[in-house]
């Protein structure tokens, strides 16, 4: 069984790597690395892939003995699932690796925003004590909040368990839970807009200007799955909304300094997954998946 690692994530250190070829060498299979723009697959049964590489039906195509793609993160947009489907390709995706840490930051930035900590920031820069304003600010304690959860994956359904172990009242929307309230549905009611949803089609843009304008005043929205489901540039347009954004739907974002000018807001360098223990966790992730599949050709986490 052999295996190739295509691709290589800035935070992934040679210790990490030669730990990542320890643990699949000790299931019996061959490891080979790959950086470039096409991956070498004669004769590889495992692809194992970042976010930074597109497996299109060309590179598939090109390796007749292939039989699953992992990707290391939790996104798969960078994966054609259709001609996988086509080629009878398994696919995987890893997101417990990355699920704690996001949902901490998820988390930190909708708390930050309530409790207005950009604007009380800039007043201290100012060198202002805003003590006074406090009363005018609408900050909320969450036990009064309602929050909305969009998607309910391993992330989402965690953020969900999160929130509502803080006092929250928590509403999900997904359509894999059959009856569950729609996005728009979540925006009437909730004051915390938290995505955790996968992007594909149907979710792309899935927050635009209408639903933007839809919101309540000091509604906030937190986005740290996938930067298409945000449409950015109406975000400088709704300045009632306070927002909390990690992705982008260009990364980096051409107007990263006009967004972060904007009151309410808190931008991070899609961050929200990274801790110390990242890549011996995608070692781990990834090792598990190729055990499993070795063992009775399935995977913990499909896509």
């Amino acid at each position: 069984m052999r295996l190739l690692r295509w691709g290589r994530s800035a935070y992934e250190t040679d210790a990490q790597l030669a730990d990542e070829r320890r643990r699949l060498e000790a299931l019996g299979v061959e490891v080979r690395a790959h950086v470039g723009p096409h991956p070498p697959l004669d004769g590889v049964d495992i692809l194992a892939v970042t976010s930074k590489v597109g497996v299109t039906h060309d590179v598939l195509a090109s390796g007749d003995d292939l039989r699953l793609v992992v990707t290391t993160t939790s996104g798969h947009e960078h994966i054609d699932r259709s001609a996988c489907a086509d080629l009878g390709v398994t696919v995987a995706r890893s997101p417990l690796a990355r699920r704690d840490a996001v949902v901490d930051t998820a988390l930190g930035l909708a708390l930050a925003l309530l409790r207005r900590t950009p604007f009380l920031q800039e007043r201290a820069v100012a060198g202002l004590w805003a003590r006074a304003e406090l009363p005018q600010l609408g900050m909320r304690t969450v036990r009064s909040l309602t929050v909305g959860i969009v998607g309910h994956g391993v992330i989402g359904s965690r953020a969900a368990e999160v929130w509502h172990a803080l006092g929250a009242q928590v509403l999900v929307s997904d359509p894999q839970l059959g009856e569950s309230p729609s996005v728009a549905e979540l925006v009437a009611s909730c004051q915390v807009l938290a995505l955790h949803c996968d992007l594909n089609p149907s979710s792309r843009g899935l927050v635009d200007a209408a639903l933007l304008r839809s919101m309540a005043p000091g509604t906030v929205l937190t986005n740290t799955a996938r930067g298409g489901l945000v449409d950015a540039d109406a975000l400088l347009e709704a300045p009632h909304v306070l927002a909390g954004l990690d992705v982008f739907p260009a990364e980096p974002y051409p107007r990263l300094a006009e967004l972060a000018s904007r009151p309410g807001t808190l931008l991070l360098p899609h961050a929200a997954g990274y801790h110390d223990g990242l890549g011996r966790a995608v070692a781990q992730e990834l090792e598990q998946a190729v055990a499993q599949f070795l063992r009775d050709g399935t995977v913990p986490h499909p896509v």
